[in-house]
């Protein structure tokens, strides 16, 4: 039951509906416009986690995120191979100090927090999550180590080069604003330090005058809370913009290090475990089934009064998204995963 019991996160139960209508009407498919979503993300993006948390842990766990996947490996070995990976291309290092931004309930934190021995300070801006983080990070035992700030992303209350690493997954597609959010990474990472992040993305294969591409996008812009998609281009423009590249007047060797879609070499699709031709026992949550199974819990609890009204819709625009994700994956339009490594210079100029 406890979904039932969470539903709407710190939103009054009986101001659910009418948070839901408002979230819905910032986007495309119910009239709202990209300028609209960009001018109020933090109110978009907190209604968004407030009502979609709980579905999402009952669904995925405590990691809200997708993964290269081998074949025979299970979902929840893929999401912590991708975790620890992230941890590797950053080189971290017993003691260090790291943020995690835009880290949920935190579960990429205490996987990475564990695997690396340092302490992750994770940067949220949604109160109902980073409450069930810290009640999770005391479950792990890890509550000495790991801990929460809740502020936003584009101005974190945080002093410059404060930090020894920085990684995001993905969490800044939230920002209205890449250049701003890579920005303010930049400010508190510290000198010839790394930053590294999965980021969702339209791929080159994306056409914004195609109608079925538009729609795609849309759906997915409504389902996860999503101001806009940026194109993987526009992505490292901003970190370039924001500072992380090679400085020819200082001959520094400092750059993007690398960058990728690693969904292009994942053995199997990133999207198998919502495609409604797959099926699994043990990702059954996010499978057709178990999401129609889910539908019709929710619709149940709604309807007797144990789940606050409006917690159906919540679930109608969350199973949008799954689809088209699935069908941005299929036409390869649209990443969940494209990673990036980069390190700011010894020497900061700007």
């Amino acid at each position: 039951m406890d979904l039932a019991s969470n539903l709407g996160g710190k939103i009054e139960k009986t101001e659910v509906f009418s948070a839901v209508e408002k979230y819905e009407k910032y986007h495309v498919c119910y009239g709202g416009q990209e300028e609209e979503r960009k001018a109020n993300y933090s109110d978009m993006v907190n209604k968004y986690y407030d009502l979609v948390t709980s579905f999402y842990e009952f669904g995925w766990g405590e990691s809200f995120h997708f993964a290269p996947r081998w074949k025979e490996e299970s979902l929840r070995e893929s999401i912590k191979r991708h975790e620890h990976f992230l941890a590797l291309q950053l080189g971290l290092k017993p003691g260090q100090k790291v943020l995690d931004v835009g880290c949920g309930i935190g579960g990429p934190l205490r996987e990475i927090s564990r695997f690396s021995s340092t302490s992750i300070t994770g940067l949220n801006n949604n109160e109902y999550q980073i409450t069930r983080g810290k009640e999770l990070n005391c479950i792990a035992g890890v509550d000495q180590t790991c801990n929460f700030i809740k502020a936003d992303f584009m101005k974190m209350p945080i002093p410059d080069n404060t930090y020894d690493a920085v990684y995001a997954i993905e969490a800044t597609c939230h920002a209205p604003d890449a250049y701003g959010c890579y920005k303010e990474i930049f400010r508190v990472l510290k000198p010839g330090q790394y930053f590294a992040a999965y980021e969702w993305c339209m791929t080159d294969s994306f056409d914004p005058q195609n109608p079925e591409h538009q729609k795609i996008k849309a759906e997915i812009e409504i389902g996860d809370g999503l101001p806009d998609i940026r194109l993987t281009t526009k992505c490292l423009e901003a970190l370039k913009q924001a500072g992380f590249e090679e400085d020819p007047l200082l001959f520094s060797v400092y750059k993007v290090i690398w960058e990728k879609d690693l969904a292009a070499d994942s053995p199997l699709p990133w999207y198998l475990p919502l495609d409604k031709s797959h099926f699994s026992l043990s990702s059954f949550r996010l499978t057709a089934v178990g999401r129609l199974f889910t539908k019709n819990m929710v619709k149940f609890l709604e309807y007797v009064g144990l789940a606050p009204k409006g917690s159906l819709r919540v679930q109608d625009f969350l199973e949008k998204a799954a689809e088209g994700l699935v069908e941005g994956g299929k036409k390869e339009i649209f990443t969940p995963m494209y990673f990036f490594l980069a390190r700011k210079p010894e020497s900061d100029i700007n």
